[in-house]
């Protein structure tokens, strides 16, 4: 069983001892184009749950929403610099870490996710 919790903005977040890890699905993921550019948030920032926490700007523009509350303490520095990193689905890319994560939205576990997705339209 899973232990990602995923929001219907198509994040994934999974808690950590201190806080919370948040990334994005693979459905996202498979949208993107090749040429693409990622845009975080900062380290020290506070965010809650439900604002835009960065963006891909790709054949469309993606916004990443935060399925939790928090402060950021990490960002994925190592995937601004290496962002296909971001398209390889085969590993999970996390974007950034929060601490004292407060999950005020519902979150869905995979299988709900997964029957969530199946219901947008192509």
């Amino acid at each position: 069983m899973s232990s990602l919790r995923y929001s219907k903005d198509h994040c994934w977040v999974r808690k950590t001892e201190n806080g919370a890890v948040i990334g994005i699905t693979d459905y996202v993921r498979k949208q993107i184009c090749k040429s693409f550019e990622i845009n975080l948030c900062d380290e020290g920032d506070e965010i809650r749950a439900g604002e835009i926490i960065g963006d891909i700007e790709s054949c469309k523009l993606f916004d990443i929403i935060a399925p939790v509350s928090g402060t950021v303490v990490r960002v994925n520095d190592s995937l601004l610099e290496n962002k296909e990193e971001l398209l390889d689905v085969s590993r999970e890319c996390w974007l950034c870490e929060l601490s004292q994560a407060a999950y005020t939205r519902p979150l869905m576990s995979e299988a709900e996710y997964n029957d969530f997705i199946k219901k947008i339209p192509d």
